[in-house]
């Protein structure tokens, strides 16, 4: 040939070439040899390695403290045991295989030896059988059996370690599997002390499985307080401000309570991380990169006093007979709760990893009513305890006053209304003076002067009292009561809704609004804004964050009564406890002036009675008030039998302390 011609003529120029064209050619083979050989593996990773994605990392949620810092709600660590699916890779595929020769194998196919270098090339003239076709379907249920099978053999391995029965189902991994595949797959939420100690005494072998320190949310007193500073529940689910990010890890939202209605401020603000993940949706632990911190929420710093919330709680479940009912407990000075309590309660630590339906249904039974806030979202019939309203709008507009609160009135046990409707008198027949009438609870006297007031400044007194509209706590869980409108009640109706009316069968309150009003009585006309939250700060005491102050001691209106009729009510409240004519004598403290009065309301269906709602209003000490107390039990027997000792217990535990630490209501 040519070119070997002038080769082996000695052409030097073309010679050359020949060699830079065979050094090239080497160079080229040694580059792929280093390519595909040597860097196979690495190249071959970095293939694989596809993408970056970013993880919502949840914040820890402030705490919720009383007034002196201790905790009603905080975080607290807890072990969680996850596996790593990436880690059980080589296991799912080798289950794969196994699965699809049964799968084969039960169609009577034999599977043939690993074929020689030969007897691939002369297959390709040789006729070949038919071949047993798996579908896609039957390809992708291998694969779900194939991770489900492993996964069940490792947690399998962890119940017999740890003693424990955990079970999760297929759909479970499947729904993991497709949704949050780089993230670990959660086995078991809580570990016990002892759990722990096992796994770090007898060493870890079990592939894919890792402990994990999380903080979650603890109520360390239980059902102490659970109505009023609520409970959270999981949330797996995005939202508006989580569209930043690929995936989210379970953080925890508020329920009920403050929890719900500070939701917001305790949450603080989530980190961030971004992982590497690969082209079958695995992670690559080397690929991990924090990109922000996640903030702790702030804390609620509240008025409540949890030494009194506890003494409050006991008070109440000495009822017995399956409770239901609450307590207020207010600072009649300022407007502060100090006190909010609701039976029966439920506890909050079930909420934190999701409750059953099982329980979900026993909280909701219809009687009881567990998760029902009764002091500020119960709206009741306040009976008796509406005589306070009654009287206050009587020496409002003249019907009594200083010349005739003295004057007596003869009362025959009930009260006629027109030819055919009377009402029952609480107190027997006889002659009754304002305070007599007051502390015997006379229903005549009261229903006398009331249709002589008439009901339009009745009904006006009670809303300048803001009874029908929402106190103010800035709770979700918050009701009006209900007070009727006088357009809507027939004309021949008047005399006797204006009787009903004035003995508090007409309207409804909270405890929470006839605590106010109470307070109101006690402080000589001063009707607060409730105060439940004292201040919102940062949880890191280094941050620069400001502290959100709520102010104390905000008048939302004036009882603009005269000091004087004033004083006749407020007398006639501490002879109704003092007196051994009165009806809440049963909440008598030794040195210490309780007043109050006491209430029934009859719930009825036709004529039938169905229940019976018991109230005992109090506010002391007389000389002095700084504590209105307000019992509310459902299906009491009277205020003076069933609430008026609640009461007691409670202005003792007040009374004792004082002499102790100084006031309650003191920070």
């Amino acid at each position: 040939m040519l070119v070997l011609d002038q080769l082996n003529r000695g052409d030097r120029p073309l010679r050359i070439l020949a060699w830079g064209l065979v050094a090239g050619f080497l160079l080229l083979l040694g580059g792929l040899w280093r390519v595909q050989v040597i860097a196979g593996d690495r190249y071959r990773q970095r293939q694989e390695n596809q993408s970056y994605r970013t993880v919502r990392l949840p914040a820890m949620r402030g705490r919720i403290v009383d007034r002196n810092g201790m905790a009603f709600a905080e975080n607290q660590p807890r072990y969680r045991l996850d596996v790593y699916l990436d880690e059980l890779l080589p296991q799912f595929a080798a289950k794969e295989r196994q699965l699809r020769l049964e799968l084969l194998a039960a169609r009577g196919v034999v599977p043939a030896p690993t074929p020689t270098l030969w007897s691939r090339i002369t297959s390709r003239f040789s006729r070949q059988p038919k071949r047993v076709v798996i579908t896609a379907t039957e390809r992708e249920w291998l694969k779900r059996q194939a991770r489900f099978t492993v996964l069940s053999n490792v947690i399998a391995q962890v119940n017999q370690r740890l003693g424990v029965e955990v079970v999760k189902t297929e759909q479970d991994l499947y729904t993991h599997w497709s949704r949050q595949r780089a993230l670990p797959f959660p086995i078991l939420n809580k570990l016990t002390p002892a759990q722990v100690a096992i796994l770090t005494e007898q060493g870890w072998s079990i592939p894919g499985v890792e402990l994990e320190l999380v903080p979650v949310r603890h109520y360390p007193h239980g059902t102490l307080g659970a109505h009023i500073i609520g409970a959270v529940r999981p949330h797996d689910s995005s939202s508006e401000d989580d569209q930043a990010f690929d995936y989210r890890l379970r953080d925890y939202r508020g329920l009920v309570g403050l929890e719900s209605a500070y939701d917001r401020q305790l949450r603080g603000l989530p980190g961030a991380k971004s992982i590497l993940i690969n082209s079958s949706g695995y992670r690559h632990r080397q690929g991990e990169i924090v990109l922000a911190e996640p903030v702790m929420g702030h804390s609620l710093v509240t008025t409540l006093d949890l030494g009194l919330q506890r003494v409050v709680e006991k008070s109440l479940a000495q009822v017995g007979n399956d409770e239901r009912g609450a307590v207020v407990v207010l600072d009649t000075r300022n407007g502060d709760l100090l006190a909010v309590a609701s039976a029966p309660a439920y506890e909050p630590n079930d909420w934190i990893d999701g409750i059953s339906h099982d329980e979900y249904a026993r909280l909701l039974d219809p009687k009881m009513k567990y998760l029902f806030n009764r002091a500020t979202y119960g709206s009741y019939n306040p009976g008796s305890t509406f005589k306070i309203v009654t009287a206050l709008a009587c020496f409002e507009h003249g019907i009594l006053t200083t010349e005739n609160v003295h004057d007596r009135m003869r009362t025959l046990g009930y009260y006629r209304i027109g030819r055919n409707h009377t009402i029952d008198d609480t107190a027997s027949a006889g002659e009754y003076d304002f305070n007599r009438a007051f502390i015997k609870s006379s229903n005549a006297y009261f229903i006398d002067h009331a249709l002589r007031l008439g009901i339009e400044p009745l009904l006006d007194y009670a809303r300048r009292l803001h009874l029908g509209e929402k106190p103010g706590l800035r709770l979700h869980e918050e009701a009006t009561g209900q007070i009727p409108a006088v357009e809507d009640v027939p004309a021949g109706g008047i005399r006797g809704k204006t009787a009903n009316l004035s003995i508090g069968q007409e309207l409804t309150l909270t405890p929470v609004q006839l605590a106010l009003v109470v307070g109101a009585v006690a402080n000589g006309g001063s009707l607060f804004w409730p105060r439940l939250i004292d201040r919102i700060e940062p949880s890191d005491p280094l941050s620069e964050a400001p502290v959100e102050q709520f102010q104390s001691g905000q008048i939302r209106s004036q009882l603009n009564i005269r000091r004087e009729h004033l004083e006749i009510l407020r007398a006639a409240m501490r002879d109704d406890v003092a007196s051994e004519e009165g009806t809440g004598k049963a909440a008598r403290v030794k040195d210490f002036a309780v007043c109050g009065k006491t209430g029934t309301a009859e719930i009825k269906a036709g004529r039938r009675l169905i229940d019976k709602i018991t109230w005992f209003a109090s506010f002391a000490p007389y000389e002095s008030p700084r504590y209105a107390v307000v019992v509310m039990i459902e299906s009491g027997s009277s205020g003076g039998g069933t609430c008026a000792p609640v009461a007691r217990r409670i202005y003792e535990y007040i009374r004792d302390r004082e002499r102790g630490a100084g006031n309650l209501g003191q920070n």
